[in-house]
């Protein structure tokens, strides 16, 4: 179900992101606030994940401390981009700190399941590995 939930979301983005570039493309003079939008938030997306990819590269042995500073980067590229943008005349800007705490929790949330499926499954696999060698003997 997890997997099938992030495919959806994975997909609706590119198809939407793809659609405001298509847009662009073929309507240069069109100003539609949507494909503006779409652009912005793709852009600040790029710029958050690669620096959480970049955070990555330094690891660090608490989680919480990890998470906090997830959050507080997501935080200040959104808060970033919403000024350089003027997203805060639509959306204020505690609902982007939400949207940032809520967004990095859920992924949070689901690396967790992930990580205790992939533990399960080598525990498995060593106890078959076990249970061979001692038949083997």
């Amino acid at each position: 179900m997890k997997k099938a939930i992030v495919n959806i979301m994975a997909t609706t983005g590119l198809a939407v992101a793809i659609l405001a570039v298509i847009v662009r493309i073929m309507h240069p003079g069109y100003d539609l606030y949507f494909t503006k939008v779409v652009l912005q938030i793709l852009s600040a997306n790029t710029v958050i994940h690669t620096g959480l990819l970049l955070m990555r590269k330094f690891e660090n042995k608490y989680l919480a401390l990890e998470v906090f500073s997830d959050i507080a980067y997501t935080t200040i590229v959104l808060l970033v981009f919403g000024l350089v943008f003027d997203w805060f005349i639509v959306v204020p800007i505690w609902v982007l700190v939400i949207m940032a705490a809520l967004i990095n929790l859920a992924a949070l949330f689901l690396n967790m399941i992930r990580l205790r499926k992939d533990v399960n499954q080598i525990n498995n696999l060593l106890k078959n590995r076990d249970e061979n060698q001692t038949l083997q003997q």
